[in-house]
């Protein structure tokens, strides 16, 4: 898990969040979507929300996660978590920082 690429929470507060039995859904008011999302994608959300005066990196954003979900590292892993944080980007849940 190697990338330099960091990011940080966008308006998080403004986001409508309801779980239905472990899943989440996020209304998203700038854009008026509302986004499905397991456990492990809203804890992402999460946890770039729990530390708004830094962006956190791709590493540490896997190693937060292989903790609370007790999951072993492989490349798959960071690949899939990095896929999900350009996501969000796209959709405007979080932003990418240089």
């Amino acid at each position: 898990m190697s990338s330099k690429t960091s990011w940080r929470s966008v308006n998080f507060s403004s986001l409508h969040i309801e779980e239905w039995s472990g899943e989440y859904t996020v209304f998203h008011p700038e854009s008026g979507k509302t986004h499905f999302l397991n456990q492990m994608g809203f804890q992402i959300l999460v946890d770039l929300h729990s530390r708004p005066l830094s962006a956190i990196s791709v590493d540490e954003i896997c190693q937060n996660l292989m903790n609370q979900f007790q999951l072993q590292s492989d490349t798959t892993f960071s690949d899939q978590v990095s896929k999900t944080l350009h996501r969000f980007d796209e959709l405007g849940l979080i932003e990418q920082v240089k």
